[in-house]
């Protein structure tokens, strides 16, 4: 049991953190290969399509300082704060195994019982805040309710191997000092009088509180976004950087002036849009159309490759990480019109856009530069992401 248990949690582990270090690597178009028919199968029922859905802004610069801080400084320092502290733990505890020691308990061990686990949290954590789809959400809790049963397996097996482990759990807490989960757990649960009964439904509005605190963190995330209804359109622009929204309308309707891009548009029968304005130097356009040419997997490391994965692994530490990632906001930019569609609802309305089961397809991409803006070209690309058919971020 304990080692299918250990087998499951390393599975949800992986989920978590695949997407995320697969998004920023070579081999991103091979795995989307193999795991995009399983997003295109949860998207084809309203049922499963919002699993798909980003509960947090990962496209654009929200007005919101709470998401912003969450995202850029919470995130990256709570990603490589857990991984340094989980290598620091497994050194502790594997050369104390090593060396035939008895139970470790010093350090991070003298206050909390299981830190390793712990570290591996706060690391996904920091994943989760920089790639929040809903379902790696539900993974993620998945995969910590799994940290405390195999956690529980482990302390009963080493109470029969070391009976001193006994008063070492007793006067030490299981994941957080003070052990403030277990006074909640008794606070709101303690008057159910079955132990299994009491944990399964304190899982259960553990579960609903996290999925339902998602999708309001998703409604914060829009409502920071900086958007705008184009009048007589059924078009919804949305900008990268915040910027007013008649500034927005004003870059988005000289592309639209264009006949090639209305001549697009309107082959879509009576479809809606997004139109997100990107800065000529984002870095995320791949998320939004694919650029052609041919996806090869690098075949030999190099100093720069090194260099790209350890700043992803302490990206607390890499200067001006926004700015890289997002661009920056200038008179260049770059508008990619996207047809959005929900399962089962060939016709949509603008109101609808934001929708947690909508999903986007590039159709056409104008160029505009300038104040006043003017149109530079127009391209119409192929009909998917860099990753191909599958659900992207809109904010």
């Amino acid at each position: 049991m304990k080692k299918l248990l250990k087998w499951v949690i390393s599975a949800l582990y992986g989920l978590v953190m695949i997407e995320v270090i697969i998004m920023i690597s070579p081999f991103a178009f091979y795995w989307y290969s193999l795991y995009a028919p399983a997003l295109q199968g949860l998207h084809r029922w309203r049922a499963t399509a919002w699993l798909e859905a980003f509960f947090l802004p990962h496209a654009v610069i929200s007005t919101s300082r709470f998401l912003e801080f969450l995202r850029w400084d919470v995130g990256t320092y709570c990603f490589t704060l857990g991984l340094v502290a989980f290598l620091f733990c497994a050194v502790q505890l594997y050369g104390a195994k090593l060396l035939h020691r008895p139970v470790v308990c010093s350090w991070l061990y003298s206050r909390i019982r299981h830190p390793q686990y712990l570290s591996l949290a706060i690391a996904a954590f920091g994943l989760l805040t920089i790639w929040p789809r809903t379902i790696i959400l539900i993974l993620y809790l998945g995969m910590l309710f799994g940290y405390y049963w195999l956690a529980r397996f482990e302390e009963k097996n080493e109470e029969a191997k070391h009976p001193e482990y006994a008063e070492y759990r007793r006067r030490t807490a299981m994941f957080i000092p003070g052990n403030p989960g277990g006074r909640l757990f008794r606070f709101f649960f303690g008057w159910i009088p079955n132990q299994r009964l009491a944990m399964t439904v304190s899982s259960l509005v553990m579960v609903g509180l996290v999925v339902g605190g998602g999708l309001l963190l998703r409604r914060y995330t829009i409502e920071h976004a900086a958007k705008a209804i184009l009048p007589g359109e059924p078009i919804m622009a949305i900008s990268i950087w915040p910027m007013p929204g008649q500034e927005i309308r004003q870059i988005v309707s000289t592309a639209i002036e264009d006949r090639r891009v209305q001549s697009a548009l309107a082959k879509e029968n009576d479809a809606v849009f997004t139109a997100h304005v990107l800065p000529a130097n984002y870095g995320m356009t791949d998320m939004f159309r694919d650029p052609g040419g041919n996806h090869r997997m690098f075949t030999r490391l190099s100093p720069g490759r090194l260099k790209a994965v350890l700043g992803f692994l302490f990206a607390c530490a890499v200067p001006h990480l926004r700015t890289r990632v997002m661009g920056s906001p200038e008179d260049h930019y770059t508008v990619i019109f996207s047809r959005v569609d929900e399962p089962g609802h060939p016709l949509m309305t603008v109101s609808r856009i934001t929708d947690a089961d909508a999903k986007m397809t590039p159709i056409v991409i104008a160029d505009v530069s300038g104040s006043p803006p003017k149109l530079e070209s127009v391209m119409i690309p192929p009909h998917r992401s860099f990753w191909g058919d599958i659900t992207m971020p809109m904010f």
